[in-house]
């Protein structure tokens, strides 16, 4: 047979091709160069000011893999739910809007200034994730709300989510979008 490699043979291990590179700045360009092609999104600072007074947040929270329908399912929304309007009983959150799309949430929400954003959101998917199996991507989006105009700007991006994505005619048609008076 031919002296090339055969198909499916195993690549040169990793130890050994570096240990064939003389000198440690090539290992650098090699990391660099393989850094390039392995997607690693940036970290968002979740901190909110300390002047901020309860402050409101736009929120997004996807799951994975994008694309599988695992939130519009009736006991999934109530899931949900109960679990929101637990967190808004122990004053831990106020949600104004909350629109569930099949393989991501938006919300609206305001949530005291005593209580950090990221934790809140991780605990809210830990718990999600072991009632109802729903499987979330690491990180989630936030943009702190700084004035009315940007408010109702957000409010009408949610709340019509679901008719851009062809689902309904009218927002309040869709059976996954909640108000401040669900939560209550």
């Amino acid at each position: 047979m031919g002296g090339g490699r055969s198909k499916g043979a195993n690549p040169l291990p990793a130890s050994l091709f570096f240990s064939l590179i003389p000198h440690p700045l090539p290992v650098l360009l090699v990391i660099s160069f393989m850094d390039l092609f392995i997607p690693r999104r940036p970290r968002l600072r979740h901190a909110t000011p300390g002047w901020a007074e309860n402050p409101e947040f736009f929120i997004t929270i996807c799951c994975k893999p994008r694309g599988l329908n695992q939130l519009c399912h009736p006991h999934v929304a109530m899931l949900i739910l109960e679990a929101l309007r637990y967190y808004h009983s122990q004053r831990l959150c106020r949600f104004e809007l909350l629109v569930l799309m099949p393989d991501h949430l938006h919300g609206i929400l305001r949530i005291p200034d005593s209580i950090h954003l990221a934790t809140w959101v991780h605990q809210l998917k830990h718990w999600l994730s072991r009632k109802g199996k729903i499987r979330f991507q690491e990180t989630f989006f936030d943009h702190r709300l700084r004035s009315a105009s940007s408010a109702t700007e957000k409010w009408n991006y949610v709340n019509m989510n679901p008719v851009r994505a062809g689902y309904t005619k009218r927002p309040e048609d869709w059976p996954y979008r909640f108000t401040a008076n669900d939560f209550t």
